[in-house]
């Protein structure tokens, strides 16, 4: 019997945009930006959901670039493209981590321990104990400086914005992975700030994120939910969803669960393994799976390695806004099945279905394979 997806043709159109946020990220050359508008130009006739007849989009501001200075790939990279059948019609993507860049992964992924005040610079949290990772706060205030290029010269997403606004607009944002965890705080913070950007005070602001993981504490996440929650609904969006927050997850991604405590902590009951590693059920069943060896070498690691991490991620209590939504039914990939019994084995097992689960499902599960073609979502 096959699921009603919700959402689905906003988030095709979304997705499309997501992916083609990782045009050109491994390319090196100083001043990439015109040759990824190139790329994505060129890619988008040839991904169904945003591709004529179905609409005319164009992007209209950026793609706008930054490197950490000295450093080889990009770091960070956001667009805005405008639907020319209907031009009140915007949206805002943004890039994930840059795969090849180790030092993307080291400051935008892993700095999670440290947190800062909601709303970023603010001397007290407001709400009262908002605080969002280090990380996304830095992310946050790079894309805020960003200045993308337009038909007019390059100016601040807050000034395009601006500039546009003069009748009310929709504004969707949209990112995969990272970019879906800025594309959440990106949206929450125009929300927050529309006086200082919107000039009808009539604009709606929505996004579509994809496997995004948290951006951060239980308090934040509540404080998020309550400005999406309800309506006005942007154009051609289900309203059963009751948030214009629409947070797409897929169950066998366990990238959005990474850094929430309760998840590496051991299960309840007769089980002994942390809540992530059951994500793949008996498909990759580290409590029965293992030779006995491998068996007793795991126990060790759940018993004396897993916990310390959790105990490190009680104090920020990282949680997904829109924690409730339902997800997407993904499907085992069997070609990552564990070779043998061993725990090497079934630890390269999980580490590559997590990879493919996190990059390859969603285009897959939605219906936009073009999205996983390397000549259209071109990297360099």
């Amino acid at each position: 019997m096959n699921t009603v997806i919700p959402n689905l043709q906003l988030r095709q159109v979304m997705l499309s945009f997501a992916y083609l946020a990782y045009c050109g990220e491994k390319i090196t050359t100083p001043n990439p930006e015109q040759t990824i508008l190139g790329y994505i130009d060129t890619a988008m006739p040839l991904i169904p959901p945003i591709a004529a007849p179905n609409a005319i989009w164009s992007v209209v501001w950026g793609p706008a670039v930054y490197t950490v200075p000295g450093a080889m790939y990009q770091d960070n990279l956001m667009y805005v493209a405008q639907n020319q059948s209907d031009v009140s019609q915007f949206t805002i993507a943004i890039r994930g981590t840059n795969s090849v860049a180790e030092l993307d992964w080291l400051l935008e992924d892993f700095d999670v321990l440290q947190q800062m005040n909601w709303p970023p610079g603010a001397a007290q949290p407001n709400p009262a104990g908002a605080m969002i990772s280090e990380s996304t706060s830095i992310d946050l205030q790079v894309l805020l400086a960003m200045q993308g290029a337009t038909s007019g010269g390059s100016v601040s997403l807050l000034s395009f914005l601006k500039a546009q606004s003069t009748n009310p607009i929709n504004v969707c944002l949209t990112g995969h992975s990272l970019g879906g965890c800025l594309a959440g705080t990106l949206a929450l913070y125009l929300k927050e700030n529309q006086a200082s950007w919107d000039q009808s005070g009539k604009s709606n602001i929505s996004c579509i994120t994809f496997a995004g993981p948290t951006a951060g504490n239980a308090a934040f996440a509540t404080h998020s939910d309550s400005l999406f929650k309800g309506g006005p609904y942007p154009p051609n969006w289900d309203n059963a969803l009751g948030s214009t927050f629409d947070a797409v997850r897929c169950n066998y991604d366990v990238a959005p669960q990474a850094w929430i405590a309760a998840n590496l902590s051991q299960g309840s009951g007769s089980s002994t393994i942390s809540p992530l590693f059951q994500t793949y059920g008996s498909n990759l069943d580290f409590a029965t799976g293992l030779g006995i060896g491998s068996g007793l070498a795991w126990n060790y690691i759940i018993e004396n390695f897993l916990p310390p991490i959790a105990a490190f991620l009680i104090k920020p209590d990282y949680q997904q806004p829109v924690s409730g939504a339902t997800q997407l039914q993904g499907t085992f990939n069997t070609a990552f099945a564990p070779a043998s019994d061993g725990l090497t084995d079934y630890l390269k097992a999980f580490v590559q279905q997590a990879a493919w689960q996190h990059g390859n499902s969603y285009p897959n599960i939605l219906g936009v394979p073009a999205l996983l073609d390397s000549n259209i979502i071109r990297a360099i």
